[in-house]
């Protein structure tokens, strides 16, 4: 196996092989997570059928949606691990099929992932029960995009709520706890979860 620029000139196909290869290998093609850890993804799809004399598989990636700069050629195996990525970047991959003849399928559907990595200065917070009002520091890549949702009605985005690109921050508020137990809500930022814990009120004691 060996990675290689994509080759662009046209291979000859046969229309009957490729409608098969289509059917089989469309939607076949998975990553294991949108977001690839570290600057490598596991890619896997599903083998044809015995009866179309599959000698092997293409892995095309790159940067543009169906313009791969890269080719990783694949025998005996439906699974591959492409390492060296960079971060912070789009990535799309897709395969094809090739027969005994020499002929290639066209592309399968198309997995994109990014290698986008986010970090927050904190992980969590604890407030009393009165509330209060906070920021959050983020940091990614300059051209990663993030945004923050909230799972909890009393954790309140006052400001960043908007898509980010980059490094940024984030206001919220805490509105107070009338119960007596805590409670807990959680911060979505970018692949990220970022934990609240307020303390339940005095008033009851």
């Amino acid at each position: 196996m060996h990675h290689s620029k994509a080759n662009n000139k046209p291979i000859k196909r046969s229309t009957t092989q490729t409608i098969f290869f289509i059917i089989l290998i469309f939607s076949a093609i998975t990553a294991s997570a949108h977001y690839a850890h570290g600057t490598s993804v596991t890619l896997a799809w599903d083998p044809n059928s015995p009866a179309e004399n599959v000698v092997g598989y293409r892995l095309y990636y790159g940067n543009e949606s169906r313009n791969y700069g890269f080719m990783v050629e694949i025998v005996g195996e439906t699974l591959k691990k492409i390492s060296g990525l960079k971060k912070g970047q789009n990535y799309y991959f897709a395969v094809t099929a090739l027969n005994g003849a020499g002929q290639e399928s066209d592309f399968s559907d198309e997995v994109a992932i990014t290698t986008c990595t986010y970090n927050l200065f904190k992980k969590k917070r604890v407030f009393n029960a009165t509330g209060g009002v906070k920021k959050i520091r983020v940091r990614t890549q300059p051209q990663c995009e993030w945004s923050v949702q909230s799972d909890q009605s009393w954790l309140r985005i006052m400001e960043g709520d908007e898509v980010h690109a980059g490094k940024g921050f984030i206001t919220y508020s805490i509105d107070p706890n009338p119960d007596p137990e805590k409670r807990i809500a959680y911060l979505m930022i970018g692949e990220k979860r970022f934990k609240v814990i307020q303390k339940g009120s005095t008033l009851y004691e």
